[in-house]
């Protein structure tokens, strides 16, 4: 019996994110699965070794800025050796599942596709790109480049056996088939150490950032809500994560009027769920020009318990209204947390449980994951 192979591809390291529930499932299936990615951490700008077994990892080009030709000349040439490894195996893969962005693996995939028609290839869309590039009056400028940035990427897609997406935004602005595309949430185990105890100031509103601090993260709208509620209570900003811009967070903070609580960044999660279970409210707030339906660190905040304050559009958006997991931002967003009760604190960090478990639980994730394999293995 032939061996069957599969491939798992991403170019900045997100298999804890979402490969390895369907790595899980193709091991499952009689594959033999191999993980694909690059040698460059994306965040940190260094080389890194990737410690998932069995792992290849593709020397790639070293870059410094994100908004940088040297870091679209690395995804071009990491996307063009990925499939030339894959061309050079002597036993070619039965499936490839690749993580998009960046969009030159939608179009190298493709090529693929067209020389192995019998492959079943598979697109993960995990962010937009051009469309989540943060200035809107650059987006008017390089109108006709990101065109054809966005094209590489929607092009390729056609060749897909099928895609999934990160968000329900995301396929809709992709006019994806519903026959042949899917929207899977990112998925988070629950805390498996022992919870702390929530313990909520009630003469003061604590806030927490969480995640990096960078350039599409809407730090003036932070501001001026800091300012807002401080009309009200005192407010305390604890801070968990880094980035190019945190020091400009802090300083506007303190300037709003906060207190600001810097911890670096935590990898213990027990001591993460220790400073959020003291906090009021996560800030899950982003430019307006960026395109994105969910963000990684409103998963991290709902997985720790704590509702959020939202300007994200779509999918969190829907969230916020019908499950109660936290407040939209608006000109009465201030307002009306201070005037929030304890118990009204405390059911919506029920609410924000039950969202947990009913949207972003392994099992529930799991599921879809399963169901999506059936349909085209």
């Amino acid at each position: 019996m032939q061996k069957k192979n599969a491939y798992l591809i991403s170019c900045s390291d997100h298999y804890s994110h979402r490969l390895n529930v369907i790595d899980h499932h193709l091991q499952e299936r009689g594959y033999h699965v191999t993980y694909i990615t690059s040698d460059f951490d994306h965040v940190k700008k260094c080389q890194f070794q990737c410690n998932v077994p069995g792992c290849v990892q593709i020397p790639a080009k070293p870059y410094k800025k994100n908004l940088s030709l040297g870091r679209i000349l690395s995804h071009y040439r990491f996307a063009r050796d990925v499939f030339a490894y894959l061309e050079s195996l002597p036993e070619q893969p039965q499936v490839i599942v690749a993580l998009i962005p960046p969009n030159f693996l939608a179009h190298y995939a493709a090529k693929y596709k067209k020389a192995h028609p019998e492959v079943r290839l598979v697109f993960d869309i995990f962010d937009m790109w051009p469309e989540t590039f943060p200035s809107g009056r650059a987006k008017k400028l390089l109108a006709p480049v990101f065109g054809i940035w966005g094209w590489v990427r929607n092009h390729g897609l056609d060749s897909a056996d099928y895609v999934i997406t990160e968000c329900e935004l995301f396929r809709r602005k992709l006019k994806l088939p519903r026959t042949k595309s899917a929207t899977v949430y990112l998925c988070a185990a629950p805390l498996t150490d022992e919870v702390a105890p929530v313990s909520l100031d009630e003469e003061r509103i604590n806030l927490c950032y969480l995640g990096s601090a960078n350039n599409v993260v809407d730090i003036d709208a932070i501001a001026a809500l800091i300012g807002q509620i401080k009309q009200f209570k005192p407010v305390t900003l604890h801070i968990i994560g880094f980035g190019e811009r945190m020091q400009t967070l802090v300083d506007m903070a303190q300037n709003a009027g906060a207190k600001v609580e810097q911890y670096g960044v935590i990898y213990d999660a027990a001591r993460k769920q220790q400073i959020l279970s003291r906090c009021h409210f996560g800030l899950n707030m982003m430019k307006a020009s960026t395109c994105i339906g969910l963000t990684m660190k409103s998963l991290d905040y709902l997985r720790n318990g704590l509702p959020i304050i939202n300007n994200i559009p779509a999918d969190t958006e829907r969230l916020v209204r019908i499950e109660g997991i936290g407040v939209e931002l608006d000109d009465t967003c201030a307002c009306r947390i201070a005037e929030m009760t304890t118990q009204d604190h405390m059911q919506m960090r029920e609410n924000v449980k039950q969202a947990f478990d009913r949207y972003f639980s392994r099992e529930v994730v799991d599921k879809q994951y399963k169901k999506i394999l059936d349909e085209i293995l």
